[in-house]
């Protein structure tokens, strides 16, 4: 059988989380003896000008992948920026200016035309994830093959009328958890019979150090782990308010230690307290897991959590938001951890672990059974061979 997936970025230097999953499903389906191919842009990823070209347009072979680039739309970046702001801050568009903004959102004329003369050379095509240009148009002129790798959450592109056209045309619509694919049913009032909860891939079985972490790093404090891009948009300043105002009123030796691109202001008087390490490696972050005391995800606009499950992998359990139906999800039905939905919850979950750490490592060894039940390769490529390709 020959497929296709159909992705804005592709390559190993491609950041995101759709971007990494898309990349690990392609190379994992192919492997097991699949023909695959990918549809993408010439652009790098979404933080490196993403409305520029990068790669060189045609076909060419990665990893065994034949991978068909081309050129990104150009954009109005003010016109764009007025409209992502107005979305994302809830203010409803007309249909012009939705269709204005998904035509500048990661776009290209260009590999819609070649999708649509390539249709009938693929029996599935997959598109992730549902918010850009790449997807919306393209499932347009291959709609009854197109299988919607959603990746959705609950923000304002999410409520688009035109979003709610591009869920309700494709064929199927593949989800992460059960909380992800309630929202997008509730939302767009979806068939039953064109959801299909197939999970997504996670390594669980890695080479980890909390002693090689502490030592290149002079840490020997318990401390909380936040991984991931550290801005607004996931909540990382609330994380960083609320452990400051944690110290303060506890004292003690816990620190929160932070990795991943980007940064935020630490408060002056919790340097020392609060650690910024910045983007660090693979095996830097995955040592981190094994390092850490807690690990908190404070993002409410999530739609699986890789991170999550890698320090589960390790045996760490995870602190999440309240607010994010999908997060708390895994936390319930793992019993791999504890949510909060305030600074004073905060406190009381740190407090917690700090006063029963037997249970904190009961926690965490749950958290590992349940990555690993659900989610390990393995398992999901067979899911999609069988649930998703009908093989």
């Amino acid at each position: 059988m020959r497929v296709a997936f159909v992705v804005s970025f592709y390559g190993a230097a491609a950041g995101g989380g759709a971007e990494a999953e898309c990349r690990q499903t392609v190379l994992r389906l192919a492997r097991s003896g699949m023909d695959v191919d990918v549809w993408t842009t010439c652009s790098l990823d979404l933080t490196h000008n993403w409305h520029t070209n990068h790669y060189s347009e045609g076909i060419a072979t990665e990893d065994g992948i034949r991978i068909h680039r081309y050129p990104v739309a150009p954009i109005h970046m003010v016109e764009f920026s007025d409209l992502n702001t107005r979305i994302i801050d809830g203010y409803p568009l007309s249909r012009t200016d939705e269709e204005r903004f998904m035509a500048m959102h990661v776009s290209s004329p260009a590999l819609v035309q070649g999708l649509a003369g390539a249709c009938d050379q693929y029996r599935w095509i997959c598109f992730i994830p549902y918010p850009f240009g790449i997807t919306y148009y393209a499932t347009q002129v291959c709609a009854e093959r197109s299988i919607l790798i959603a990746c959705l959450h609950n923000e304002g592109y999410a409520k688009l009328s035109i979003t709610r056209e591009l869920f309700r045309r494709v064929r199927k619509v593949v989800f992460h958890t059960g909380s992800e694919m309630a929202l997008a049913r509730d939302l767009y009032g979806l068939q039953e019979d064109k959801c299909l909860l197939i999970g997504e891939g996670v390594e669980t079985r890695f080479e980890s150090s909390a002693e090689r972490f502490r030592q290149k790093y002079g840490i020997a404090e318990p401390f909380v782990l936040y991984a991931g891009r550290k801005d607004p948009t996931k909540n990382v300043d609330m994380l960083i308010r609320y452990f400051a105002a944690y110290k303060k009123a506890r004292g003690g030796a816990m620190k929160l230690v932070l990795v991943g691109p980007a940064s935020l202001p630490i408060p002056p008087d919790m340097q020392g307290q609060i650690l910024d390490l910045g983007f660090v490696s693979d095996q830097d972050k995955k040592d981190a897991y094994s390092a850490a005391t807690v690990f908190c995800q404070p993002s409410v606009n999530e739609s699986f959590s890789i991170v999550m499950m890698e320090s589960w992998a390790c045996g760490v359990p995870c602190l999440v938001h309240a607010r994010c139906a999908v997060t708390r999800e895994h936390v319930a039905q793992s019993g791999g951890g504890l949510y909060f939905d305030n600074a004073a919850e905060f406190a009381g979950c740190l407090d917690y672990w700090n006063e029963h750490p037997e249970t904190a490592h009961r926690m965490g060894a749950a958290g590992r059974g349940y990555a690993r039940d659900k989610f390990e390769w393995d398992l999901v490529i067979r899911r999609y061979r069988e649930e998703v390709f009908e093989l």
